[in-house]
């Protein structure tokens, strides 16, 4: 084969190799791939009791196992434990960060059952906001995300 044939062939390869040297540096500038889409559900609850109220919307994500959370509080204080339980008197299924100046949020690990069970029936899950004094405490019924917006 003569060396004119070789050379655009030998152009193609080296643009080729060109841009994968050009490609690896920006990925690893924009840190990679994109993340997986967001797959969670939102559920909602407005939380009342006393002269204190607030507002929790959980997104949970079972794919992922977890259950991301944002509240919201005014009119508690000092706030010693929060949770969503299970039933009428239920159990913990997830313990959350107590509020700090009004508000608190973040991520926890969710099993698959228990994510089965927010997304099933949320209206069987409640919030409850603790203060060693249970007058003072507050409490919300989940509901689904859609339904806490429109009512």
């Amino acid at each position: 084969m003569s060396d004119f044939r070789k050379g655009p062939r030998l152009l193609a390869i080296g643009a080729a190799v060109g841009a994968l040297a050009l490609a690896l540096p920006a990925a690893a500038q924009f840190g990679g791939p994109p993340p997986a889409p967001n797959t969670g559900v939102p559920i909602h609850a407005r939380l009342v009791g006393g002269n204190a109220s607030g507002n929790i919307t959980v997104v949970v994500d079972p794919p992922k196992g977890q259950a991301c959370y944002l509240m919201n509080v005014a009119g508690v204080q000092n706030v010693t434990r929060a949770r969503i339980l299970a039933g009428e008197n239920g159990n913990a299924v997830l313990n959350l960060d107590t509020p700090r100046d009004g508000s608190s949020g973040g991520c926890v690990q969710v099993t698959a059952q228990v994510a089965e069970a927010l997304l099933a029936n949320p209206g069987n899950h409640y919030v409850t906001l603790e203060t060693g004094n249970p007058a003072a405490a507050l409490r919300g019924q989940l509901q689904n995300g859609l339904e806490a917006v429109a009512s």
